[in-house]
């Protein structure tokens, strides 16, 4: 990778540190009073965004015995006063509207669980640490490149101010994973070659059809149904296939140089959003390693959701299903002696629990008791490189073209809302 792709660059550092210096808001302080907690108390958070997948992050955190959601935020009232209920939060700390995570960062929380549509992500991102609050961000982090932009320059403030920002990119804390990835780094596997990874199912919220004359306001009905409109998702390659996406980078050890894609969509579902629904793309590693991935979500097709990594003496593969590590293994080469040699590694545990790693080692970040690189536990750099990663794959899907990751970087293109045509 050259010096001018990569995200965390000389140039990049030095920008951050003369922002972070000329900012008052964002002046170091010693890291008992940035964290706003002794070691013995609970973490108190606010969660902003209070979904399906919200709700089982802030369940997580809540299981750890150290963490208390006290402030709840999300577009919808109903979902809001929901997540109260579940939470025991009190009424008066329960916000709505599009201004409600203003509210949660706002208030009286030491950290912020950032489960909103990606496509706020990034603005939320940035409040947060000005606010000088961790972050438990959920993926991606951004569906632009303006957005990747803005995180990665809050994500370096945070890193001065030792706040901690974890990413649900939950393969990095999965124990599979990195027994796996510290066995390939102590070259197991050879030279790396050849990588593919997969995110195809059927179809997301199959029975969920929406219909604009249900709703009050184009922009009620499109947060409602956010998956399916680009400006709030990134599509699907963004909003899931990151997973797959990030392990290939994880493992490499950078992202890729270029990309060369296509995309349709093959089930017009009823005039619902703007997404696309199978891509495949082909990625371009520095180190010679080409890189194949594919995701579809389309009603039939069979599941994959995997990452495969191809040495000159082995291979890494895994069959994840959707967030499980049972398939995680290294399989050495077979030969005419041995044509079905012993697995170089094989997980042999029953429930390897990334998920609730994650929200521990945030928590303990959080508190001060981390370890290691888990002190400060800072995700934000290699979070935002698997995010642009995705987009890089789906701007060259989208243009069927090759786009290199230096070009595509260098763009201002925003995503963002449309309102509807006013009435003549």
């Amino acid at each position: 990778m050259s010096k001018k792709q990569d995200l965390v660059s000389r140039r990049t550092v030095l920008q951050g540190t003369a922002a972070v210096a000329a900012t008052s808001a964002f002046t170091i302080i010693n890291a008992k009073s940035v964290r706003g907690t002794s070691a013995n108390s609970m973490v108190e958070v606010g969660f902003i965004g209070c979904g399906g997948q919200g709700t089982r992050d802030a369940q997580l955190l809540e299981q750890t015995n150290e963490a208390k959601i006290v402030a709840v935020g999300d577009y919808f009232k109903s979902q809001a006063d929901k997540a109260a209920e579940r939470f025991k939060v009190d009424a008066k700390r329960a916000h709505v509207g599009i201004d409600a995570y203003k509210e949660v960062i706002g208030s009286k929380v030491d950290a912020v669980l950032l489960v909103t549509p990606p496509g706020f992500r990034p603005e939320h991102f940035k409040a947060a640490v000005a606010a000088k609050k961790h972050i438990f961000a959920e993926k991606p982090l951004a569906v632009d490149v303006p957005g990747c932009h803005t995180v990665l320059e809050a994500g370096e403030k945070a890193k001065a101010l030792n706040l901690s920002v974890v990413v649900g990119l939950q393969r990095h804390y999965s124990k599979a994973y990195r027994a796996a990835k510290k066995l390939f780094d102590e070259g197991a596997m050879g030279q790396a070659v050849m990588a593919h990874s997969a995110w195809d199912q059927a179809k997301i919220w199959g029975e969920r059809r929406g219909k604009r004359a249900d709703w009050k306001s184009q922009l009620d009905f499109e947060i409602q149904y956010w998956y399916f409109f680009k400006w709030l998702s990134g599509d699907h390659i963004v909003e899931q296939n990151i997973h797959n996406i990030d392990v290939i980078n994880w493992f490499l050890g950078a992202p890729p140089v270029r990309a060369a894609g296509i995309s349709a969509v093959f089930d017009k579902r009823d005039g619902l959003g703007d997404i696309h629904d199978h891509f495949a793309i082909n990625y371009e590693y520095a180190n010679g390693v080409l890189s194949s991935n594919t995701c579809v979500q389309v009603d039939g097709v069979r599941g994959d959701v995997s990452e495969t990594i191809r040495g000159t003496k082995g291979t890494f593969t895994t069959s994840a299903g959707r967030g499980g590590t049972g398939g995680v293994r290294i399989e050495g080469v077979p030969t005419r002696k041995e044509p079905n040699p012993a697995p170089i590694y094989k997980y042999e545990g029953s429930d390897d629990k990334h998920y609730d790693q994650e929200a521990a080692t945030f928590v303990a970040s959080v508190l001060g008791k981390g370890q290691g690189e888990d002190k400060y536990r800072n995700d934000t750099k290699y979070g935002v490189e698997s995010t642009f990663t995705a987009i890089l794959g789906r701007e060259s899907a989208y243009r069927k073209t090759t786009l290199t990751w230096n070009e595509l970087w260098n763009e201002n293109k925003k995503l963002g809302f449309k309102p509807e045509p006013k009435a003549d």
